[in-house]
């Protein structure tokens, strides 16, 4: 009768395939980084498994081992078979038997007379170190010119247990090393292309230290442009029928444009409930982009020139900063932040071919974020401050007409129109000097006033002003000055590093 085999498939198990021969397990954990290093970058989807050869040197580069899922199970296989017999000894009996499954088994089943199996639980996901290990650079020298023996000077650069002040006074020798030799870790086919020539359309304001903006067929201008564009480019319309994006969508963004000629992105998203995505095919066919000036990251009606037109400072850019006063910046959430981000040791390439697995975790999580995406939009917060909430992240590009403060609402309509022959400021746009870094204030004394009545924060820490100019203020909030156009490219370019790493 055939025994029945145990089973525990609840049970989950992570395979590591280790590229080696592990003869001490404990060891073998430890070029892991230990069981918290497996643990942690089992948890994170996006990291790859470390495998140091040398856990004790700092300078060690790392094999990286990348992330796979597969279906299979950990089977245990316990033979029992007759024990050797000396030839010597005839104390044992022939016919004695023993558990021998510690033995090594040649082959040979003739002696084997028991045989259980067990399968210890299932496996879904694997780590497999299929690529290249970085180049090692171990920290040695000649310890006599070019003549000399060579030395390790591993304790020169990195001291053993409490630091001696003699340590810390010595010289120190010239050993630094990059974080990576080379940027890939497997082997690829590169096709060289001829260079493309410049074709010279960049405007002589602009230096270019950055890639050429992928504009999708967009018009964007700046403030000192002689002329405003009137229509859209023909591959811009073309790609709406594409799309089909040219029926009720096109109208529908038509109406609004001719309704108010300046908006912002973020208002469209709300008003339209469009993605944007659509709305990128959509606003190159109806409005032009303004890169520089009082109108910046705004979308303006072709045809019409908010320049020659004073009333249109209500529609002018308010770029807003929240002052990292008192605790307040951990108070309000940050538009992006790159711990959301997190990309592995090093990069693969985007030519390696991918498999899609679909899991319920993926369903779940597309699920989830469609939701997320969905709540985001029927909040008005997006472009539109209302003084009795806190705006949705440290940064936002108001319009004025949007910044519902009574306050501001009655500077501008006290603002006296401009005298004949006024030209509009490049900076300043129709407002008079100082009014923005007013309704700066006003809107940090709004917030400051509702983040106090929530946190319960002292006002003397709260009323207190910070001595950075925006010119002076953090790195982060520095990171966060770009348009959202920019801020786009920048998430595509990350997220094709992830697809690609994947």
């Amino acid at each position: 009768m055939e025994k029945e085999i145990e089973h525990n498939f609840d049970k989950q198990l992570v395979l590591v395939e280790y590229p080696g021969v592990v003869e001490n397990e404990e060891k073998a954990i430890r070029t892991l980084g230990g069981l918290h290093n497996i643990s942690t970058t089992y948890s994170l989807r996006n990291r790859r498994l470390e495998l140091r050869f040398r856990p004790d040197d700092a300078f060690s580069k790392p094999a990286c081992g990348d992330r796979h899922k597969t279906l299979s199970f950990l089977m245990k296989v316990k033979l029992r078979r007759k024990k050797k017999k000396d030839d010597n000894s005839s104390n044992y009996n022939s016919g004695e038997e023993s558990d021998s499954s510690s033995e090594l088994y040649t082959g040979d089943s003739s002696g084997i007379i028991d045989c259980s199996i067990a399968i210890s639980g299932r496996v879904e996901t694997a780590y497999r170190f299929k690529n290249l290990c970085d180049f090692q650079f171990l920290p040695m020298d000649k310890e006599f010119g070019t003549h000399g023996p060579t030395v390790c000077k591993y304790t020169n650069l990195v001291p053993i247990g409490l630091p001696t002040s003699s340590w810390l006074a010595g010289d120190a020798p010239y050993f630094l090393p990059p974080a990576t030799f080379s940027r890939m870790d497997t082997m690829q086919q590169y096709l060289y292309r001829k260079e493309t020539a410049d074709d010279n359309t960049t405007p002589p304001n602009i230096i270019g230290r950055t890639r050429r903006r992928r504009s999708g067929h967009a018009v964007f201008v700046t403030f000192d442009v002689p002329e405003i564009p009137k229509k859209p480019r023909p591959i811009a319309l073309k790609l709406l029928r594409l799309k089909f994006l040219n029926g009720v969508h096109y109208e529908t963004v038509k109406k609004i444009f001719e309704d108010r000629p300046v908006w912002s992105k973020n208002a469209l998203i709300f008003l339209t409930k469009y993605t944007s995505e659509q709305l990128k095919y959509l606003l190159p066919s109806v409005a032009y982009y303004f890169v520089t000036g009082p109108w910046r990251i705004m979308w303006v009606r072709f045809g019409y020139d908010p320049r020659a037109d004073p009333t249109a400072i209500k529609y002018q850019t308010l770029d807003y900063r929240l002052r990292t006063v008192g605790g307040l910046k951990t108070k309000v959430k940050a538009k992006r932040s790159y711990c959301n981000y997190l990309l592995p040791y090093k990069s693969s390439p985007s030519c390696r071919p991918k498999v899609a697995v679909i899991t319920k975790e993926n369903l779940q999580l597309e699920k989830t974020d469609d939701k997320q995406n969905e709540n985001k939009c029927l909040s008005d917060t997006m472009y539109i401050f209302h003084p009795e909430t806190v705006p949705p992240s440290r940064q936002m590009f108001y319009q004025y007409c949007d910044i519902y403060a009574p306050e501001i609402q009655e500077m501008l309509e006290k603002l006296p129109a401009p005298p004949p022959g006024a030209q509009c400021h490049e900076r300043l746009g129709w407002l008079p000097s100082g009014m923005d870094d007013r309704c700066r204030e006003i809107i940090n004394k709004i917030i400051t006033d509702i983040l106090k009545e929530q946190t319960g924060v002292q006002s003397a820490s709260l009323e207190e002003k910070s001595s950075k100019d925006d010119q002076g203020e953090s790195e982060e909030e520095i990171d966060y000055e770009e348009d959202d156009e920019d801020l786009e490219e920048r998430e595509e370019d990350m997220e094709e590093e992830d697809e690609s790493d994947d």
